[in-house]
């Protein structure tokens, strides 16, 4: 059976002065909508998101309906398998808003996966060196830049109605996110920096709890040294061209809004604010603090 798309299918975006680019032509394709982290940067200079780890597509959803730029969707520490991601990025991105999914390890099987479904973007962590950047954004590309399998009937293109031409353009439009969390991968920050750059990543991923960790301060991640370590990652990330994303880890607004104003001081342009179990916590347990003081 044939693998090819299917013939003479082209993405319009309305009908045509002759009126042949209507949805009843056969040849038309729905346009999709442009990357909103893309948009933000380029229309504010800046992008906000968030993060699911919880197993419910309408957190998602509602995540990006609140006016997230992108959604991280986390299958490393989260409870999601391949279907449940799949479920959520469709959430996500039918919303409004960019999925970016957290694989949970380097297979570039499970990277390949995932940007088939159709995400916007692989954030990948376990990058403890250069040549683990180099194979990590080799797996979220085609040949001949990368080492991503080629099919064209898969979700994220549009199960094979895309021409491949077209479906080329999107995947090569694909955030590239490398998560920096070990200091082995800062002792060679400069060379994994370059290294990520020329293998396709879009981004360095600033990992600061399990740095703090690595580096034996017990999840301290405000620790002048862990600080340190991650302001040299966005020194090293510019040099070699590459956005630099911030994590903030803080729970509730006034906090997390801080954060991200001293991240983009120090030139992250993307930011993340909050977690959706973190978030839901604290609102459980702050409200029932103030419910309890009526006793």
């Amino acid at each position: 059976m044939s693998t090819s798309p299917l013939p003479d299918r082209q993405e319009r975006s309305g009908p045509s002065e002759d009126g042949t680019g209507s949805p009843c032509d056969a040849g038309f394709v729905r346009p999709r909508p442009p990357s909103t982290l893309s948009a933000a940067l380029d229309e504010r200079g800046h992008a906000v998101g968030t993060w699911v780890q919880m197993n419910s597509p309408e957190t998602g959803e509602l995540a990006a309906a609140a006016g997230f730029d992108f959604v991280i969707i986390d299958m490393e520490h989260g409870t999601l398998d391949l279907p449940d991601a799949a479920h959520a990025v469709r959430a996500v991105q039918g919303r409004g808003a960019d999925a970016i999914v957290r694989v949970p390890s380097t297979d570039p099987t499970m990277i390949a996966r995932v940007l088939d479904v159709g995400t916007r973007g692989v954030l990948i962590p376990g990058i403890h060196s250069a040549q683990a950047a180099a194979r990590g954004a080799a797996a979220a590309h085609y040949a001949p830049r990368g080492e991503r399998g080629a099919c064209p009937c898969v979700p994220g293109f549009d199960h094979g109605l895309l021409p491949w031409d077209r479906a080329r353009q999107h995947a090569d439009a694909t955030h590239v996110w490398l998560l920096i969390e070990h200091p082995d991968a800062i002792a060679d920050i400069d060379l994994l920096a370059a290294a990520s750059a020329a293998a396709g990543a879009t981004a360095l991923v600033l990992g600061p709890f399990d740095l703090a960790v690595a580096m034996g301060y017990e999840g301290d991640h405000c620790h002048p040294a862990v600080r340190g370590a991650l302001e040299q990652t966005i020194k090293a990330a510019h040099r070699a061209g590459l956005d630099c994303v911030a994590v903030t880890l803080e729970d509730h607004a006034h906090a997390s809004a801080a954060a991200v104003a001293s991240w983009r001081a120090a030139g992250c342009r993307i930011a993340t604010a909050l977690l959706d179990r973190y978030a839901l916590g604290h609102a459980y347990r702050t409200t029932l603090r103030e419910i309890s003081r009526l006793d």
